[in-house]
């Protein structure tokens, strides 16, 4: 489970905190099979979502750069959202090896839901990489090792035990944490997900830099209010609410 260099840490929490909400991966799996659909086509292709929870996914997907609007009432994937389909590719052959037994009928989308719960949290990455580059850890030295506060500590550690990412070389409560089979078979998942992270970053960045053009544009614009210093502010784009503010949780687990 080597991340490939440079893979600054945030870039793996992000990707995971934008693909991992409920839906996600439901949405952009629909979209690349079936191409741009308006609402009501969605709600078809998944029927079990009604229509508030539906608008709630699109507009969260939206702010995340996942989808785009070709015309109004209609949704596409993205070029960030297709370039998704390597991350979930990766994660649900990850998951089929390793969470599933035998004959199963689970569509893919679930499997990339499941796998992506089970990487989510807050300490997640930093309990799974302090042991992948240190090996086994007792409990004080791999709290140490993650920065994370007591009760975090104890609370990511007993949900990754019981996810079946992490395991105890020992039946006390001083016995080390070492990885799972399952977690020391995460390279190609970490290398999709640097990946997907890496263009995230420079999608973000051209984001940035047209919103800025278009601030700069409107400020130097003979048309352009005027900032009084009484009720009047210069105009400013909106701030973007992170992805796991507005992110729905999963009903089966919780994070």
């Amino acid at each position: 489970m080597h991340t490939p260099s440079p893979a600054p840490e945030y870039r793996m929490h992000h990707v995971v905190d934008v693909l991992a909400p409920l839906w996600t991966s439901w949405t952009l799996e629909t979209l690349r099979e079936s191409g741009p659909l308006r609402s009501p086509q969605l709600s078809t292709a998944m029927p079990w979502l009604n229509t508030g929870t539906l608008h709630q996914v699109l507009q969260r997907m939206r702010s995340s750069d996942l989808l785009t609007k070709p015309e109004r009432g209609c949704y596409a994937a993205s070029a960030l959202g297709q370039d998704a389909h390597g991350v979930h590719r990766a994660l649900a052959s990850w998951h089929a090896r390793h969470f599933e037994v035998g004959a199963t009928t689970r569509r893919r989308p679930d499997r990339v839901e499941d796998a992506l719960a089970r990487l989510r949290g807050k300490g997640t990455l930093d309990v799974l990489t302090a042991l992948e580059e240190h090996g086994p850890l007792r409990p004080g030295a791999l709290r140490e090792a993650t920065g994370l506060a007591t009760g975090s500590f104890h609370y990511r550690t007993q949900q990754l035990l019981e996810d079946g990412l992490v395991t105890r070389l020992g039946s006390d409560q001083r016995s080390a944490y070492t990885l799972t089979p399952a977690a020391r078979q995460l390279t190609p998942v970490y290398t999709e997900l640097h990946d997907f992270g890496r263009r995230s970053q420079t999608a973000a960045n051209e984001h940035s830099a047209v919103a800025s053009r278009a601030h700069a544009a409107r400020q130097h614009s003979p048309a352009a209010p005027r900032a009084t210093r009484l009720f009047s502010h210069p105009d400013q784009p909106p701030p973007r609410v992170p992805a796991h503010v507005t992110a729905l949780s999963h009903p089966a687990r919780t994070r």
